[in-house]
């Protein structure tokens, strides 16, 4: 089997933010470009230590473990004890067995937001130069690029249990033809993978843009198609496809009703990362202001806020983002990010928000990127909020690539004592750990006891065969970054207008 050429990645996984396309990638910092030199350099020098190429070390345990330790030397941070943030020894990093040792865990791991592009299809020529999964053969091979590489970063390039599909409404504009990924291309993914898998692998939402006339495939009218006749587990929406609030009487309400009159239960919503870049859609909309609201008014209903509300330095309307803080506080934007969110889940009592979720898409692997603190911070600060049955494990991919690393460094992470001390974190325990990652979702769309012990243990899955097939989840990764890093690379993928 191929591996991409090992002239082209120098790192095992993304050292900056990735964009999705619905946030402006941030200026890369001084220290992201540090830390992608030096992990370049160590790993080069593991390559060659192993007698591996760069590439096949890369795809090591003791490639990410190198990566943390590098990311904990540049920002300072203690390797090792009840202090660090990212705990590796040197020796994790030489050795290629204790690596997987300190990595590999068998654990669920449910990603509640996962998406893919729908490029067009494989010329039937063309499909068995394509199809890298050995088991498919020709036919039947994924209908598009899109859903191959879906299937082989999601499923065979890492230890993802479930993953859920979720789109964007097909009338947002400005986007390339594929970007805004339709029910119907949705729900074929999934029953594809499914098919492969002969298990529930994966799930799809409805999406839904109230305010669209009704012939739109992702209007209130289609809710019921898109339900029904397509399998949708839950709704997706964005409140900034338009400007409006979920609590708008006119449009929020009639949409949140029609889900409940169909059986769903949850509706996830896009909240923080306003996309300003291009002044189409104002940061106002992704506030979280309506969260409150809905949550008292519909109590039988569930609220997930994806990204968890998240608004970088100087991107929120009223300042309560990143660059919030009282005059004796350091700025640490994973603690100030989502500010007025959990105030305003905080002063709410905790019966009236045990339908309020939480997820962590994109802003995990944003903070992770602007230091491993960061990332923490997020964690101790979310605990102190939600309890930690409330908060869903998403990563926003395959937009980062893989993500694998994602899940390696959630694993890995701790709060450390001085956060802890200074700020009342609790310890981000392996009971917690286990919720996040899996278990909450898995409750949340209505997956028993029995059908996760099986999802933990499918010998007779097609998906885990192939993966062990290739040695494992690590051995095969392709190192992709499907995301825009940049701006120029944002410009270049969803052109000079941006979506509209």
């Amino acid at each position: 089997m191929r591996h991409d050429d090992d002239n082209d990645p120098k790192v095992p996984f993304p050292t900056v933010p990735v964009s999705n396309g619905e946030w402006l990638p941030p200026e890369v910092t001084d220290k992201q470009r540090l830390v992608g030199k030096l992990i370049a350099e160590e790993c080069e020098a593991g390559a060659k230590r192993h007698g591996m190429t760069r590439g096949r070390f890369l795809r090591t345990a003791a490639a990410t473990t190198t990566a943390f330790m590098v990311m904990n030397r540049v920002y300072g941070l203690d390797a090792w004890g009840d202090n660090a943030v990212l705990p590796v020894k040197k020796e994790h990093c030489d050795d290629l067995d204790g690596a997987r040792e300190l990595l590999d865990h068998d654990v669920f791991v449910m990603d509640v937001q996962t998406h893919h592009i729908d490029i067009p299809a494989i010329p039937v020529e063309l499909q068995s130069l394509f199809c890298f999964l050995d088991f498919i053969k020709v036919d039947p091979c994924p209908e598009s690029i899109g859903q191959m590489s879906y299937l082989r970063e999601m499923f065979l390039d890492s230890q993802t249990s479930v993953a859920v599909i979720s789109g964007l409404p097909q009338e947002i504009g400005g986007l390339p033809p594929g970007i805004p990924l339709g029910p119907a291309t949705m729900a074929a993914t999934r029953d594809l993978v499914n098919g492969l898998a002969g298990s529930q692998r994966c799930l799809a939402q409805a999406v839904c843009d109230p305010r669209l006339p009704d012939e739109s495939p992702t209007s209130i009218a289609s809710m019921a198609h898109q339900v029904n006749d397509l399998g949708g587990a839950a709704l997706k929406c964005y409140t900034y496809s338009g400007n409006w609030f979920l609590d708008d009487e006119a449009v929020g309400v009639p949409m949140i009703e029609e889900a409940r009159r169909l059986g769903l239960s949850l509706i996830n919503v896009h909240k923080g990362l306003p996309l300003k870049a291009f002044q189409v859609e104002s940061p106002q909309y992704v506030r979280a202001i309506d969260i409150p609201n809905v949550a008292r008014a519909f109590p039988d209903m569930n609220f997930c806020t994806y990204h968890s509300a998240y608004f970088s330095a100087g991107d929120h309307p009223e300042g309560l983002d990143a660059g919030y803080h009282p005059e004796d506080e350091p700025v640490n934007p994973g603690r100030w990010g989502n500010v007025e969110y959990l105030s305003l889940l905080d002063a709410m009592p905790r019966k009236e928000r045990r339908n309020v979720y939480t997820e962590i898409g994109s802003t995990f692997a944003f903070l992770l990127a602007a230091g491993p603190e960061q990332a923490a911070h997020l964690l101790g600060r979310l605990l102190q909020t939600f309890d930690s049955k409330h908060i869903l494990w998403g990563t926003d991919s395959i937009w980062w690539g893989s993500p694998q690393y994602l899940i390696d460094a959630f694993l890995t992470l701790q709060i450390p004592a001085s956060l802890r001390e200074q700020y009342g974190y609790s310890k981000l325990s392996k009971k917690t750990k286990k919720r996040i990652l899996g278990l909450n979702a898995a409750k949340l769309y209505g997956l028993t006891k029995d059908d996760r012990q099986k999802l933990c243990a499918l010998p007779d899955d097609s998906l885990t065969q192939a993966q062990a097939a290739r040695g494992g989840y690590r051995e095969g990764r392709s190192l992709r970054v499907y995301g825009p890093q940049t701006r120029r690379a944002f410009l270049s993928m969803f052109g000079t207008k941006g979506p509209a």
